[in-house]
């Protein structure tokens, strides 16, 4: 939490997983280059680990929720509470 604050950005993790359930948004075909041609690249399988490695991320603590939604940097306090953490 703290990087994307630092780079301005947000985060919604609800809006990740469901990216990861859906799958439309990868480059599958990008994928594809990086494999083996005789590798199957088994999507349901690729997004379903997505979603459980990256579940953690849905729960974020009341800190990290207010960084989340913080792209200017107003929240100083609440960073500095979570870097010292």
């Amino acid at each position: 939490m703290l990087k994307l604050w630092q780079a301005r950005d947000t985060f919604d993790p609800a809006r990740l997983m469901r990216k990861f359930e859906d799958g439309r948004d990868f480059d599958w075909d990008d994928l594809g280059q990086l494999l083996l041609r005789t590798i199957a690249i088994d999507r349901n399988r690729i997004t379903g680990d997505c979603v459980r490695a990256f579940g953690f991320l849905a729960d974020l603590t009341d800190d990290e929720h207010t960084l989340a939604r913080d792209q200017y940097q107003r929240e100083h306090v609440v960073a500095e509470r979570l870097r010292a953490s």
